[in-house]
């Protein structure tokens, strides 16, 4: 009896696993076709400035009348696809690195600019005293991060923070393409003060196309939870079975369903979180949060199948008796 129970443990194991999988295939497509644009959504369009402004002050511009707002900048300088700059008013998406970090808000408010590089970036740069730097210029960025490997990514590409008082932001505008990530109304308003056309990126065409191409995935997280339903309920069942071999009635039953259902629910709730520390050392999430939230609510219906095995058997039983 020992051994079908923990047969069917690890089967509601797997089942966590199969679902947390699912979720990390809808995300990791996602992030495929997002990671072109670099941690962009879907409301990215481009947009090109002809003017001999500064970036400094395009993004005084974007401050000033924008500051509700949540814009997020790539300017990608025209003629090369290797240098990125990027600039947000808000937290942004943080890219799995190899080593070091990704950007975070603080990094565009200061007066320092950084960089993150691709795995194979073109460019200068200088190791000294345990730091690398990028050179460009004869001005050098101090460099807090390199990207991982991903096939849709520039490999050969570095990003440069930018900011209002920024070294990077005393470059001319006219010299890169502007990437945004901010509200269609947002994004048309801005186009329109500096008399530029919109245009969709291909990467958001294509996710816009293939939208409910995650239906698979859904389907079989409803599997993988149903069998993990149907796990509890074999275990309601061997459950009632000793019951009724033993037969207990009423405090002595009562107690033994609350001793062994609490048994249970911290056996599963143990079981749930091995799977998510599990999943998130061998997954890909962009977002672990959504995860957590998904086994939790994964682990609450399937207990629930126990209670209703450990009801229904009872009904049963005291109808027949």
């Amino acid at each position: 009896m020992k051994f079908k129970k923990l047969g069917l443990i690890i089967v509601f194991f797997l089942a966590l696993l199969g679902i947390g999988s699912m979720l990390s295939n809808v995300q990791s497509r996602e992030a495929d076709q997002l990671l072109e644009a670099y941690g962009l959504s879907n409301n990215t369009r481009y947009i090109e400035i002809n003017t001999q402004q500064k970036v400094n002050t395009f993004l005084r511009y974007l401050t000033q009348n924008y500051s509700k707002n949540k814009i997020q900048i790539h300017l990608e300088r025209q003629g090369t696809t290797h240098q990125t700059l990027i600039w947000a008013n808000h937290t942004i998406i943080s890219l799995p690195t190899e080593s070091g970090r990704y950007f975070s808000a603080d990094d565009f408010k200061g007066q320092v600019s950084f960089a993150v590089l691709g795995l194979n970036a073109k460019v200068k740069t200088l190791k000294t005293q345990g730091n690398q730097y990028v050179v460009l210029h004869h001005e050098y960025y101090s460099v807090i991060g390199t990207l991982k490997h991903y096939r849709q990514m520039k490999q050969d590409g570095y990003y440069l923070s930018t900011g209002p008082k920024q070294p990077t932001g005393e470059f001319k505008l006219k010299n890169y393409q502007i990437i945004m990530d901010a509200s269609d109304k947002v994004i048309r308003k801005i186009a329109a003060h500096y008399g530029s056309r919109v245009k969709t990126p291909l990467f958001v065409k294509k996710h816009q196309i293939h939208r409910f191409s995650v239906i698979r995935e859904i389907l079989l997280m409803i599997i993988f939870g149903l069998i993990a339903i149907i796990c509890n309920m074999l275990l309601a069942l061997i459950d009632w079975q000793t019951v009724r071999r033993t037969s207990l009635t009423g405090n002595l039953l009562r107690n033994w369903f609350i001793n062994r259902g609490i048994r249970l629910i911290l056996t599963e709730l143990l079981v749930t979180v091995g799977a998510y520390l599990f999943l998130c050392w061998r997954a890909f999430y962009s977002k672990p949060d959504h995860l957590m939230w998904l086994l939790a609510l994964s682990w609450f219906l399937i207990i629930w199948g126990y209670i209703f095995g450990i009801f229904y058997l009872s009904r049963k039983g005291s109808h027949r008796a």
